[in-house]
């Protein structure tokens, strides 16, 4: 059975085929009638010549002209009539019948033979009741005419033969048409079953189904194009399955968890690692199940709210609060496009904070322990100096003065370590108050005047009557010397370091530049590391601890700040910080938290 839509192509086809040969006909039936109808009046007037060449005036007083005029009748398939000049009759080959009672006024057709030789007239005959055609002509030498005289139904007949051949025509013309149309809409049908029944087969996961087009047409090229995209739809699937049993694998073995959620809070992927973090059991079928049905922890799923609305990174650490209890790490990213789902991968940070408070709390308590022999050494040393003195005036205050140096120098590394200790691991112990930056950049750089003209180096401040932060008044006083007491150590006699200090809405930034050696820009990265230095003897030589900037970046961080470095390679350094304004309280907590 043809389906539906072979059904309507068939109807289509035959309605526009029967359309054009209607309108053809139509428009064409016209033009080909008044054609047929003038090659007959034409025939008709060519008969009344030839009648009337074929008569003389002699004919005209022939007893025997009606008999002869009704045997030409016969053979013309007509009513053959003399008439005279006056339009009386002389003789008629239907014996006067109608003749008699019609008024010779009303021939036009004589009147008009006599006028231009022939005529061809279509008139009632008021005396028969009937429409007729008559063809009139000129005696030669007389006055007389011949008259043929047709009925307009014996004409139409004539006429109605070609006209109904042409209809038959066109109707033979629509049945072939629908035949064509039926053959071809059940050849188009045919072509695209196969097709939709193959397009569903590769929707379904079949790669191999393939079509046979035959022929050159454009279905056919349809089908050969169909099995090209099918073989590359295959091949590209084979790669992506590949790939994404690769991306599985890869997934599985890391030790971070990671979670892909799609459309709805919906998670789409999780690997061991997110399990075993989250506390799920192995065997559950997670995927396809709303995060908050999986996972009962408030934070993360306000981080993954977060994310999905505000479409942006985020990197926080949560607390879980169920047994075992962990410290993990939270980053979550918007999945690439405009489309939902996101991106989290979960750390564990328990056991790395557990490390980091170890080392910490360990360098504290080495470093207090060190603090009270550190300082009896250093006060038995102040003692033993004046005893020295006295038993060997040379040798003795040179030995001293050793013990007293390195005393101090090992007791400026703990406190720098103290410093820093106190700075990563308890933040809470800094006193946050509203400060004058300004005051406190001023106070370090008077203290530091002196050490600067020692070295030959000029200090230049520019600073403003104020400026309000809020802050641990120690701590930035530490920011301060260690970033002039830098300058100053790595700029050579006749340099210049300057000390300037702005203020806008939302923060303050100390800059201090100098005219020194410069840092290389493969060290630039690494100079805020503990005990990192760049140019170690001459570090050592100066007294430095290679903690000072370590400790002014921690420091800036624990106000909400950070620090930054610009240097070039024997033209000198600019350090900048960033701390923030007055009125920033809200904004200082919430970046104390982050870092913390």
């Amino acid at each position: 059975m043809p389906s539906r839509w072979s059904f309507l192509f068939v109807m289509a086809s035959t309605c526009l085929v029967a359309l054009a040969l209607a309108s053809f006909l139509l428009l064409e039936s016209p033009r080909r009638r008044a054609q047929a109808l003038a090659r007959t009046e034409g025939h008709l007037l060519e008969k009344a010549r030839a009648l009337a060449h074929g008569l003389s005036s002699a004919d005209l007083a022939d007893p025997g002209l009606e008999a002869r005029m009704r045997a030409l009748a016969q053979a013309a398939r007509a009513r053959v009539t003399v008439l005279a000049a006056d339009g009386a009759v002389r003789a008629d080959s239907g014996g006067g019948e109608g003749e008699a009672r019609e008024d010779p006024r009303e021939r036009v057709e004589a009147q008009a033979a006599l006028r231009d030789g022939a005529a061809v007239v279509r008139r009632p005959a008021a005396a028969l009741g009937r429409e007729l055609y008559f063809a009139a002509a000129r005696i030669p030498g007389t006055e007389a005419v011949a008259r043929l005289s047709w009925e307009v139904t014996q004409v139409e007949a004539e006429l109605a033969g070609p006209e109904g051949h042409l209809w038959w025509i066109g109707g033979g013309l629509v049945l072939v048409a629908v035949g064509a149309s039926f053959g071809l809409g059940r050849a188009l049908t045919r072509s695209l079953r196969e097709l939709t029944v193959a397009a569903g087969a590769v929707e379904a996961g079949d790669f191999e189904a393939r079509v046979l087009p035959k022929g050159r047409d454009v279905i056919a090229h349809l089908g050969r194009t169909f099995n090209r995209m099918t073989e590359r739809l295959r091949d590209f699937m084979s790669r992506a399955e590949g790939e994404a049993a690769r991306l599985a694998t890869v997934l599985e073995s890391l030790q971070d968890g990671v979670i892909a959620i799609g459309a709805e809070e919906r998670i789409s992927f999780l690997n061991g690692a997110a399990r075993a973090l989250l506390g799920l059991p192995a065997r559950d079928r997670l995927e396809g199940k709303r995060l908050y049905e999986a996972v009962r922890s408030p934070p993360l799923l306000g981080i993954v709210e977060d994310v999905a609305r505000r479409r942006v990174q985020v990197t926080r650490e949560v607390e879980w609060d169920v047994a075992p209890r962990r410290l993990v790490s939270v980053h979550a990213a918007p999945m690439p496009g405009e489309g939902p789902g996101l991106i989290l991968v979960l750390r564990d940070m328990s056991r790395l904070r557990l490390l980091e408070r170890m080392r910490t709390d360990f360098v504290s308590n080495v470093s207090h322990e060190l603090r009270t022999p550190l300082a009896a050494i250093a006060a038995s040393a102040g003692n033993l100096e004046d005893e020295t003195t006295r038993l060997d005036p040379e040798a003795g205050p040179r030995f001293v003065a050793a013990i007293v140096r390195n005393a101090t120098r090992l007791q400026a590394h703990l406190d720098d370590i103290l410093e820093l200790s106190r700075y990563e691991s308890r933040p809470e112990t800094a006193i946050m108050v509203t400060v004058d930056f300004a005051g406190v950049v001023r106070a370090a750089v008077d203290d530091l005047r002196e050490k600067a003209e020692e070295n030959g180096v000029a200090m230049e401040t520019r600073l403003p009557g104020r400026a309000g932060v809020v802050g641990d008044a120690r701590a930035l006083r530490r920011i301060v010397d260690n970033l002039v007491v830098n300058a100053l150590t790595y700029t050579p006699r006749g340099g210049r370091v300057e000390v300037c200090l702005e203020t806008e809405d939302d923060h303050a930034t100390l800059e201090v530049s100098d005219t020194g050696i410069g840092i290389p820009p493969g060290d630039l990265e690494r100079i805020f590391e503990r005990f990192y230095r760049v140019d170690k003897a001459r570090s050592r030589s100066a007294g430095g601890t290679g903690l000072g900037l370590s400790i002014v970046r921690h420091a800036a961080q624990l106000h909400g700040g950070r620090v930054s470095v610009e240097s070039e390679l024997g033209k000198g350094s600019t350090f900048r910080v960033w701390i923030p304004a007055e009125r920033s309280d809200a904004a200082l907590a919430a970046r104390q938290e982050e870092s913390a």
